[in-house]
């Protein structure tokens, strides 16, 4: 396993963990550096030996995969995803895509089949929808552990009150049942998040959140560059309309007293 150089800022949260398996050297270290800057964190792997003892060793959110690399035979690296990793969400790439590969694809839980040159913006997109769906799939997880342990619950407190129910009027059944409420209250709490998931994805859009979005990031910072700039040239422009913008944008930041992401500093004017 070989991580990707190009270090991240440690205060911004990571988009998702890929694997990136290709065994062109040149590409799979420039496309590692580019997502990285995007804001995931890359673990690289020369060929599918390699990637398939990454996939025993640690978990990934998606796989990016060339088609033809050394142990690769038949797509053996996506047929055979190691328990640690199973349902991983794996997007296909070739330099040489053929209607064979194409249709195998297809018969697979692929997230998408794209041939190089990658447009980097297509790819984005894909792992954005990628991240969504993983993110769908960890809450309904989530969920049902908590609906099993609710069930669990009630089964528990059921039988204690059958076998001495003064006693457990007398001490257990308010303290059992805040636990039990505790655990069904996170769980439509986390049903209520997989349905807004859900519904963006079947709407085509999705939304990511302000604190790990690079996007959403890079406005805030355009907007607060166009604040500065307005509240140092002040004094040579006076116009209300300019006031006014400058309120405008000012409203489109988090609210006074939240913690305002650095801005870069450009080279000098």
């Amino acid at each position: 396993m070989n991580p990707a150089s190009n270090p991240t800022d440690p205060s911004r949260p990571s988009l998702g963990r890929i694997l990136i398996a290709d065994d062109e050297e040149s590409f799979l270290r420039s496309l590692a550096v580019l997502l990285e800057r995007q804001g995931y964190t890359c673990d690289c792997a020369a060929d599918a030996f390699e990637a398939r003892r990454c996939l025993e060793a640690e978990s990934y959110d998606l796989l990016i995969s060339d088609i033809r690399m050394p142990g690769n035979h038949d797509l053996d690296l996506v047929h055979k995803v190691p328990p640690r990793n199973e349902g991983l969400l794996v997007i296909l790439v070739t330099g040489y895509p053929t209607v064979p590969t194409a249709v195998q694809a297809m018969q697979l839980p692929i997230l998408a089949y794209l041939v190089k040159p990658l447009e980097f913006d297509e790819l984005l997109g894909h792992l954005s929808r990628g991240m969504a769906f993983r993110k769908v799939a960890t809450t309904m997880a989530d969920s049902t552990r908590l609906l099993e342990r609710w069930v669990e619950d009630m089964k528990i407190l059921r039988m204690t009150f059958q076998r001495s129910p003064q006693a457990t009027l007398q001490g257990t059944l308010n303290g059992s049942l805040v636990l039990a409420l505790g655990n069904l209250a996170e769980t439509i709490g986390n049903l209520q998040s997989l349905f807004k998931l859900s519904a963006g994805l079947e709407a085509g859009r999705v939304e990511c959140g302000a604190q790990d979005c690079p996007r959403v990031t890079a406005l805030e910072r355009a907007i607060q560059e166009g604040i500065e700039v307005l509240e140092t040239t002040k004094g040579s422009f006076h116009s209300r309309k300019l006031r006014d913008l400058r309120l405008k944008l000012e409203t489109l930041l988090p609210a006074a007293g939240s913690t305002q992401p650095e801005l870069e500093q450009g080279p000098p004017s």
